[in-house]
């Protein structure tokens, strides 16, 4: 492990290590929120199918058998090609949740990875609380003790500031109708409870990262986006056209390796892909972009 002290864009575990469990590195690795969502290849000599049921448990991104040369090659040319992720240090974010033990969990996350937070339980203090630019994130749960919802909450913000600071909404009820909800209403991504620490951080990293970028960007993109609308299902490979489809009905990353028979991580991939070919920000930005907003 003192090898990760440094930067990588990928990792390779064989099967058979010199030390050292390989499970048990894989699983050390995902415990880091630094590293949670670097991309791992588990490379097997053995067809056996409880090896890879195993690496993928503890946390492998694909598996690989080890004369599969050409795939191997692939799978590492795509991690090159994707910057490396990080997140800014020093920003505030706006946590809505009226559950204290979660607060504090999310809370924690949030420090681990440099972000302050400021806590609320309902969405008049929220409201009273936000600002344009005064957070660098706003996590919203769906269901407060309160009588209006985490979504409401979403489309002030939204309608009230014209504000294109993140909003990440939570719930713990992870049905259709409601996702697409928030999504429609302006979240920039949606996450179930429970989540992981390595699911929480990929997805704060991911929403952190595309707004870094779209004051650099906004002035190119919407000149391209009548034209990526039209083909920007012919730049994605047909994996990709699989999965964007799904994303566009509204399907959760786990549901759509569920229908796929992929993996969790596999998805996660495919996806920041597909944001990078097609101009997207993020899955709010892609629905608007191609089913109307």
């Amino acid at each position: 492990m003192g090898l990760l002290e440094r930067q990588f864009c990928v990792m390779l575990v064989a099967n058979e290590l010199a030390e050292g469990d390989s499970f048990q590195l894989i699983e050390s690795v995902r415990l880091s929120l630094e590293y949670a969502t670097l991309p791992i290849a588990f490379i097997s000599g053995s067809v056996e199918r409880g090896l890879a049921y195993n690496a993928m448990n503890a946390g492998a991104t694909e598996v690989f058998m080890r004369d599969d040369l050409s795939a191997i090659d692939e799978f590492i040319a795509g991690c090159a090609s994707a910057p490396l992720e990080s997140v800014e240090s020093g920003g505030v974010v706006l946590l809505v949740e009226d559950s204290e033990s979660h607060a504090d969990y999310v809370g924690h996350l949030c420090a681990m990875l440099g972000l302050q937070v400021e806590k609320c339980k309902d969405v008049q203090t929220a409201l009273s609380l936000y600002r344009p630019r005064k957070y660098q994130l706003a996590i919203v749960d769906v269901v407060l003790n309160d009588i209006q919802s985490g979504i409401t909450l979403v489309r002030r913000i939204r309608q009230n500031h014209q504000s294109r600071q993140p909003i990440l909404v939570m719930s713990g009820y992870d049905d259709l109708p409601r996702r697409l909800l928030a999504l429609k209403s302006g979240a920039d991504d949606f996450i179930s409870k429970p989540f992981s620490p390595e699911e929480f951080v990929w997805r704060v990293k991911k929403v952190l990262k595309s707004y870094a970028g779209h004051d650099r960007r906004e002035a190119v993109l919407p000149l391209a986006a009548e034209s990526m609308a039209h083909d920007f299902m012919h730049a994605l490979s047909p994996r990709e056209r699989e999965i964007a489809a799904e994303i566009l009905a509204g399907s959760s990353d786990k549901q759509i390796a569920r229908d796929l028979g992929i993996s969790y991580w596999t998805v996660r991939s495919h996806i920041e892909q597909i944001f990078t070919k097609t101009g997207a920000l993020n899955r709010r930005d892609l629905m608007a972009r191609f089913i109307g907003k």
